[in-house]
């Protein structure tokens, strides 16, 4: 049961994370696999750096890391209501 809660916690997250980071690379208008071989598209990624310091972004991870929270809080909850 203890592995089942923490793979879910842990995908809850990763989830979280990977669609927060393709939303910074798509405000900051970087292909991926271009930005490694191309010099005008490595220096836009610079501007990963600039959109990381923008209120914007920020709000939006805020509120999804408010709900992983919650819903970790929860799963421990439901975990920990098996051993009580």
């Amino acid at each position: 049961m203890e592995v089942i809660i923490q793979l879910i916690i842990i995908g809850i997250w990763s989830v979280m994370f990977t669609i927060h980071t393709r939303r910074l690379f798509r405000l900051a208008q970087v292909a991926l696999l271009p930005a490694l071989r191309n010099r005008a598209e490595r220096q836009r990624l610079t501007r990963v750096w600039w959109w990381l310091g923008r209120e914007e972004f920020w709000r939006n991870v805020q509120n999804d890391c408010v709900r992983c929270l919650q819903l970790t809080v929860m799963l421990f909850l439901f975990a920990w209501s098996f051993y009580v």
